[in-house]
């Protein structure tokens, strides 16, 4: 019996595929704990060097599972149950912004509430032209979960972000393009092709770069100006410690085209 996440590895990009299409592959108690298992299993394998997250069927993920959300209603538990629900989200939310290595979220459709703000929580964003977003948390009365308000409010004037999260409308691929939020948009029978030649290029790049370089900006949210710079700084003279360094040094005085080896 195939689990929640399907999981493939192929010339170092990791394809993980969120894989319960008969109910829009939710973010449930089950599909949390899959997820952030295999997150926390590529973490250290060196033969992954992108990751890639989709969705199977019509969704990328719908978010919450209300029927879970009744079931602990009608159970008198439902402070307690998404207590226990947030555990595994929550660092999954956490693990995304932090992970050494690039994530592409592939969306191949619907992408709601919890489902929206984990592709926002991915480093690069490909849609499908048939994908829509949706901040869905005020029909429940929750507020945006799985970082939507740093997500939003981040990245949006304060007036687009409460517009967002207080009606909870529909956005289309072309919508959230413009607002910044993908990097592109491309016919649905071309995001899989698309998306495999962006994680393919990641893949064999100066990969320790790119996770310097997140790490840079995570800190960026907190760090005052004057810290930053001197751990800017410092990261920069390891960087040109690194192999990758020479090798990009000696193929530019070349005039020829790196082969990074992420270290």
């Amino acid at each position: 019996m195939e689990g929640k996440v399907k999981l493939d590895i192929e010339d170092k990009v990791a394809k993980i595929v969120l894989n319960d299409a008969e109910n829009y592959n939710p973010l449930n108690k089950e599909m949390g704990k899959e997820l952030l298992g295999v997150l926390e299993k590529l973490r250290d394998n060196k033969n992954v060097r992108c990751l890639m997250i989709t969705g199977s069927g019509k969704a990328f993920s719908a978010g919450g599972d209300i029927k879970a959300f009744k079931d602990s209603i009608e159970k008198g538990r439902p402070g307690e149950a998404m207590d226990e629900l947030l555990k595994s989200l929550y660092k999954i939310a956490l693990v995304l912004r932090q992970y050494p290595k690039p994530v592409i979220a592939a969306v191949n459709g619907w992408a709601v509430g919890a489902g929206m703000n984990l592709a926002l929580s991915c480093d690069l964003i490909i849609a499908s032209s048939k994908a829509k977003f949706r901040q869905s948390f005020s029909k429940l009365a929750l507020i945006p979960g799985f970082a939507g308000t740093m997500l939003l409010s981040r990245q949006l004037t304060w007036q687009q972000a409460t517009e967002m999260a207080f009606f909870g409308d529909t956005y289309t691929a072309e919508d959230m393009l413009k607002l910044g939020f993908v990097n592109e948009v491309v016919d649905s029978e071309k995001l899989m092709v698309r998306a495999n030649e962006m994680a393919s290029k990641l893949a064999s790049g100066p990969t320790l770069t790119f996770a310097r370089t997140k790490k840079l900006f995570f800190d960026a949210l907190s760090d005052p100006l004057i810290d930053h710079l001197e751990n800017e700084r410092q990261m920069q003279i390891k960087s040109a410690e690194t192999q990758d360094f020479k090798i990009g040094v000696f193929a530019i005085n070349d005039k020829k085209e790196p082969e990074f080896i992420g270290r």
